[in-house]
């Protein structure tokens, strides 16, 4: 089949689609599902199952909608600094975890170099590098899911530009020890460390980073602040490879509402985190539940989801059982993962019915 006049023009890596999978809206669940959308039960997208707290929705009322959002981030850097201990010269926020990978794809690859992962993990880094016309290496962690470094040191070579990891790893839950960062940074790659669920865990690396100029840290609300719909996200770094971000990244990539979401979230963030550990207790409640049923397993997690194994049963049949009773959950391509599902921490009411509909059918 020939290429059309606008294929040929369009950059010859991006002609054949490669699209990131994402769930769909809560309406085609309900429709999917053939259910009305207050009976379906969402455990697939790891959001914070409570909706967005009173205090943060009443901060979006009466803003300046008709001005432009401050591009020097100011007022967010300075409450980031507070929350995280880093000076505000080692922080910059953007459109979600998602804006700061592209960004560093634009900062550090250029066509033909190198990016690494260690799968199974978020399919995003992934996809950024594709975009970015990079090879693409993806190495697979062990049997246990923890990172296998001297894989990872193994494909190190001149056009190895970036290594990223999630840390709890998505979909696994589990942790990147500071000991595996440290031999990963002698390396000399920039090591991208994705603490998007860094709330449930309460473990960092980001203490490394006056250690280490090659260290970034990724941060997100999406998860547990119940903002995902306003797309905030933030990255820890060197002040060098802040400084060249800020010079390369959009002006006002930060919108005036996701400004005073993120503001107000701070402002009241210990009882956001009272909701952090209502989740984290839910995630015991399954894992319990887990535990007393026949040839059903799962992977130790630190995050608020949980990687669990069905001998029985593929991932994609019970998926779609499980849909047939208005429960959605995250199934996987991944090759290793096709007895696996990953689910989400819900309220205790979401998780009585997701245990009850598992326990039905397994």
């Amino acid at each position: 089949m020939s290429q059309s006049q606008i294929e040929r023009l369009m950059r010859p890596h991006l002609v054949t689609p490669e699209t990131y999978a994402t769930a769909v809206s809560p309406d085609e669940m309900a429709a999917k599902a053939g259910l009305s959308p207050d009976m379906i039960i969402r455990v697939n997208q790891n959001e914070n199952p409570f909706g967005a707290d009173p205090d943060i929705a009443a901060s979006l009322t009466d803003l300046p909608l008709h001005l432009y959002p401050d591009p020097n981030q100011v007022k967010i850097r300075a409450s980031l600094s507070e929350y995280t201990g880093h000076p505000t010269e080692q922080i910059l926020a953007g459109a979600g975890a998602d804006e700061m990978i592209d960004l560093l794809m634009r900062l550090f690859v250029a066509p033909g170099d190198r990016v690494l992962d260690c799968k199974p993990t978020f399919g995003m880094y992934h996809f950024c590098a594709r975009v970015a016309d990079a090879e693409v290496v993806s190495i697979q962690r062990d049997e246990a899911f923890e990172v296998d470094v001297e894989a990872v040191a193994r494909e190190d070579d001149d056009r190895t530009k970036i290594v990223f990891l999630a840390s709890p790893n998505n979909p696994t839950g589990n942790i990147l020890t500071e000991e595996q960062t440290r031999e990963l940074l002698k390396l000399g790659m920039v090591i991208v460390v994705d603490e998007t669920y860094y709330e449930f865990s309460g473990q960092t690396v980001s203490h490394l980073i006056p250690e280490f100029e090659n260290l970034v840290v990724l941060r997100s609300f999406s998860k547990w602040a119940g903002i995902a719909g306003l797309r905030v996200g933030y990255m820890i770094a060197h002040p060098e490879i802040i400084s060249r971000l800020v010079d390369i990244k959009n002006p006002y990539n930060v919108n005036i509402a996701a400004e005073a979401a993120l503001l107000a979230t701070m402002e009241h963030r210990d009882k956001l985190l009272g909701k952090v550990a209502v989740l984290l207790e839910q995630r015991k409640r399954m894992e319990l539940a887990f535990d007393e049923m026949d040839k059903v397993s799962y992977v130790p997690s630190h995050a608020n989801f949980l990687l669990t194994r069905f001998d029985d049963f593929l991932a994609s049949d019970l998926y779609e059982t499980l849909v047939k009773k208005g429960v959605f959950v995250r199934p996987f391509s991944d090759p290793r993962l096709t007895h696996d599902l990953r689910i989400s921490t819900g309220t205790p009411d979401e998780t009585t019915r997701v245990l009850e509909v598992l326990s039905e059918i397994v």
